[in-house]
């Protein structure tokens, strides 16, 4: 006849010993899984850690920078982040490795000189303006304007004044142009006058135009006094049945 023990077999044990046994192997488990989680620390660690307290922090950005690269070890160690931060790991552990970090030069714009405007231009109180133009320096002219305007009820004349300047400040040309229209006892009119002048100041070319009466008369003249004169009827002129030529007596 087989003998019974009372409670538990001896496999299973009682059920104060059960949970005992459930009690270290939870532990045993806790123990590997954060002995997985933080790998041991070496001796040679903790000495580094104590000279260098940022050294968990540096071993981390470590891992950050593998990872950048992809796990590509030619890649982050020709990295210059990656140099510089092996290289407080290895200062933390008193290894000098050489490193030296590369200088970075700031370049700084110099300082522009603030140049004058090349254009300068002027309006008086009246409608007379006037622009002059200067050449790269600044300071030599290369160009000057003139405009005047007398209006009133009888009639408008614009005058301009045109001169262009050598390098050596010698006048290159000399234009000189007047624009009137109004009206006389004649009645309505238009004309216009351009003169151009050498360097000398004598007259280059002269060409007058006058408007008036359905006709358009052009005169020029030439430098030594020439001149040559050319009239024709206007197109207003033939829709309102004026400027006809009128024949010699």
């Amino acid at each position: 006849m087989g003998f019974k023990l009372p409670g538990k077999s001896i496999q299973t044990g009682t059920s104060g010993h059960s949970s005992a046994l459930k009690m270290v192997a939870e532990q045993k488990a806790a123990s590997a899984l954060k002995a997985k989680a933080s790998p041991a620390k070496s001796p040679e660690y903790d000495a580094a850690a104590k000279k260098d307290s940022n050294l968990g922090s540096y071993v981390a950005e470590r891992t950050k920078i593998k990872a950048k690269y992809g796990g590509d070890r030619k890649k982050y160690r020709a990295s210059e982040e990656y140099k510089a931060n092996q290289s407080k790991i290895n200062k933390a552990y008193g290894i000098d490795d050489g490193y030296v970090a590369p200088t970075t030069t700031t370049t700084t714009d110099p300082v522009k000189e603030e140049k004058q405007p090349r254009v300068e231009k002027t309006k008086y109180e009246d409608k007379d303006k006037s622009k002059t133009v200067y050449r790269k320096d600044n300071e030599t002219v290369k160009k000057r304007v003139y405009k005047n305007i007398d209006e009133d009820e009888d009639g408008r004349m614009v005058r301009k004044e045109k001169a262009t300047f050598r390098k050596d400040g010698g006048k290159k040309k000399y234009v000189h142009k007047e624009k009137d229209s109004g009206y006389n006892t004649e009645g309505k009119y238009r004309t216009k006058t351009k003169v151009k002048y050498d360097k000398e100041g004598d007259v280059k070319r002269k060409k007058e135009v006058d408007v008036r009466d359905g006709r358009r008369t052009v005169t020029k003249t030439n430098k030594k006094g020439e001149t040559k004169t050319k009239s024709r009827r206007t197109l207003k002129g033939i829709l309102t049945g004026k400027g006809k030529k009128k024949k010699e007596e």
